[in-house]
C-alpha cells in the first residue's frame, strides 16, 4: 500500500482539529451587545494578528486569530441576558496572552 494513503487520513484529522476550538479558557459576561462587543475587540485583534477574521454565528460573533503554527485562538460572544457572554478558547500555550488580554480589556 502506497505511504501517501496514511498520511491523508492524518491530515484530515489534523485539519478537523483546527477547524473547531477546544475547551474554553476563559468566559465572562459583558452588558455589551454581542456587536458592540466585537467592534472594541476586532481592531485590537487585527492590530495584533492582522488576518484575524469576525463572522456571523447565531445569536452572536466567532471571531479568530489564525495561527500558521499552532491552533487558532477563537472568540465566541453569544447574546445572553441583557448582554452577552464572551467565550476565548486559546490555540496553544505556544500562543501569547495578548489576544486574551484585548477580550478581557473590552468587558466594560
Amino acid at each position: 500500500m502506497p505511504n501517501y494513503l496514511y498520511v491523508v487520513p492524518a491530515l484530515c484529522v489534523a485539519l478537523v482539529g483546527c477547524a473547531s476550538p477546544g475547551k474554553p479558557t476563559a468566559s465572562k459576561l459583558t452588558s455589551k451587545t454581542p456587536q458592540q462587543y466585537a467592534a472594541c475587540v476586532m481592531p485590537q485583534w487585527q492590530a495584533l494578528a492582522p488576518n484575524s477574521t469576525q463572522k456571523s454565528i447565531p445569536h452572536g460573533v466567532r471571531m479568530t486569530a489564525p495561527s500558521a503554527v499552532t491552533t487558532d485562538d477563537v472568540l465566541e460572544v453569544i447574546e445572553s441576558g441583557e448582554g452577552s457572554r464572551a467565550t476565548f478558547y486559546k490555540g496553544s500555550f505556544l500562543s501569547g496572552d495578548k489576544l486574551r488580554v484585548a477580550a478581557r480589556e473590552c468587558l466594560d
